[in-house]
Parts: C-alpha cells; structure tokens; sequence
C-alpha cells in the first residue's frame, strides 16, 4: 500500500510538470529552492528567490536540471539556470543570496615589520560587502605574517598589509646547493636581497659569481642548472 502511495505522488508530480506538455513553472521554483539548499547549507546564508514569469510558456521537461548563472557569483544579487538539456530551453531566476561573512581586524595598532601574533587578530563580523573587499577571512591567514606598513586597532587586515616573514635578510651568509644533470654542489654566499619561503633570491659566491635561487625552510638557497 505505501509503495502504491508514494508511486501514485510521483505520478502526480510528473503529471503537473506536464500539464498540457506545458512546463509546470512552480516545480521549477520548487527545484532552485532545493538547488540553493544544497549549495549554501554549510555557508551561514539566508536567500529570496524571484519568481519565473506566469506568462512564460515552454515545453515540460522530464528531466529539468538547476545551476549557478555564473558560478563565480554565489553570493548578493545573482541568479539561477532553470534548463532543459533534452528540449534545449533556458529560464533564468533571479535570486538575492545574504551572506554573513567575517574578517580579520586588529586587536592593537601595529608598525610597519611586527610580526603577528592570535593576540593581535579577531574576526569580525563584515556588515558592509562594500568592505570586504582584499581582507582576510580567517586569522590563521594572519598570524606569523609581518605587517608592511602600520594600521591602527580595530582596523580591517587585507592580503596586501602583510607579507611571509623573510628567512633570508640581505647581506646574510647562506649555504647554497645547486643541482643539474649528472652533478650536484654545495657553496656559500652572501644574500643579494630580502627573501621569504619559495621565493627567489640572488646570491653572490665567494668566486664573485652571482647565482638566483629558491629559499628553503630552513633558510638555504637551491639553484637549479
């Protein structure tokens, strides 16, 4: 009897899709409601769907499928594709998306080259969208980077205020290895300039040669022939 039951709802549904071989647009509304709840039940968001116009008329589809217009919009004012692969239509719904997001701001005012600390950062809660622009999400993002210029407590922290702290300073004695084919080497030389983690640096040998190589964790340089 169940089995019947739930066989009989499924006809139903199927038949007001169809009504007429008219695409029942409610069950397409119905369908991006179910599309937003997948796509923003572990994003702290709450939406208002628009609705598809009464007036519009296209052929029902069994198969109607859901997707972000743009995939790169998930967020404000955006909107939904309603489609039909097998018939070939497109309905477009518009959909407002209220997202609350959070930042990284300062705990204290902070000098140009200070190391970041937990203590320094918090996050908080970004009211106005208009702002959330290049500031960091989480502070794990923060803590240990060093500050390029200064800012003052309880301002916004944004990727480009803080950088990687350097493990090679200019001037400072580094080990050098250097690999190719068929061969390897190791030397010493004095750091041509200011170098964090994967980047390049020069380094100048003891025979006068200039080299550009890669810093390592630990603060060596890797030069690859």
């Amino acid at each position: 009897m169940r089995r019947l039951f739930l066989c009989g709802c499924c006809l139903l549904l199927a038949l007001s899709a169809r009504a007429d071989g008219i695409q029942n647009l409610g069950v397409l509304e119905k369908l991006a409601e179910q599309f937003l709840k997948r796509e923003l039940g572990l994003r702290e968001a709450s939406w208002k769907l628009g609705q598809l116009d009464r007036k519009l008329a296209v052929p029902a589809c069994a198969k109607p499928k859901a997707e972000w217009a743009n995939p790169a919009v998930t967020t404000g004012a955006t909107a939904v594709l309603l489609s039909c692969p097998d018939l070939g239509w497109t309905l477009r719904l518009p959909v407002m998306i209220n997202e609350k997001r959070l930042g990284v701001a300062l705990n204290r005012a902070v000098a140009p080259g200070e190391q970041l600390t937990a203590d320094d950062v918090r996050l908080v809660e970004i009211s106005n969208p208009a702002l959330a622009s290049n500031v960091l999400t989480d502070a794990s993002q923060a803590v240990g980077q060093v500050m390029r210029s200064g800012a003052p407590s309880g301002a916004w922290l944004r990727n480009f205020m803080v950088r990687a702290p350097y493990l090679v300073r200019v001037n400072q004695q580094v080990k050098v290895s250097a690999e190719g084919e068929g061969f390897a080497a190791e030397a010493e030389g004095m750091a041509m300039g200011n170098a964090a983690l994967g980047e390049q640096v020069n380094v100048r040998l003891s025979t006068g040669r200039v080299v550009r190589g890669m810093v390592r964790q630990d603060g060596s340089v890797a030069v690859v022939f």
